[in-house]
C-alpha cells in the first residue's frame, strides 16, 4: 500500500491504484477533474476501484450519482464519533467495477 499527498487536479492516477480516500474533499469542479483522471486510469487498465468520500456534501453525492461508471455501494455513518448530529459525518463508498 502506498499513500501519496498530491494536488488532486494534476495527479496522474497510477494504473495500479485500486482504492482512493477523500477527506472533506474539494469543490465539485475539482472533483470533476479528479474523476476524469480516475476514469482515464481505469480505462487504460480496467480493474475494481473503490472510492471513499468522508464528510461529503449533498452536491458531491448528487454529482457522483451521475457518473455512469460509478456504483454507490455503501455508507458508513460516523455520527457517533463526534458530538452533535451532523448528517455529513459519514463515509460514502463508490466503486468502479471491472466486468469482463
Amino acid at each position: 500500500m502506498e499513500i501519496e499527498l498530491a494536488n488532486a487536479e494534476e495527479f496522474a492516477v497510477p494504473e495500479t491504484a485500486d482504492c482512493m480516500y477523500f477527506f472533506n474533499p474539494f469543490s465539485v469542479e475539482i472533483l470533476r477533474k479528479v474523476m476524469a483522471r480516475i476514469l482515464e486510469s481505469y480505462y487504460a487498465e480496467p480493474r475494481r476501484i473503490q472510492l471513499f468520500f468522508y464528510y461529503p456534501s449533498d452536491e458531491y453525492i448528487s454529482y457522483l450519482m451521475t457518473v455512469e461508471e460509478l456504483m454507490f455501494t455503501d455508507e458508513i455513518v460516523c455520527m457517533d464519533l463526534f458530538p452533535g448530529e451532523d448528517p455529513r459525518e459519514k463515509i460514502a463508498i463508490f466503486e468502479l467495477d471491472y466486468m469482463e
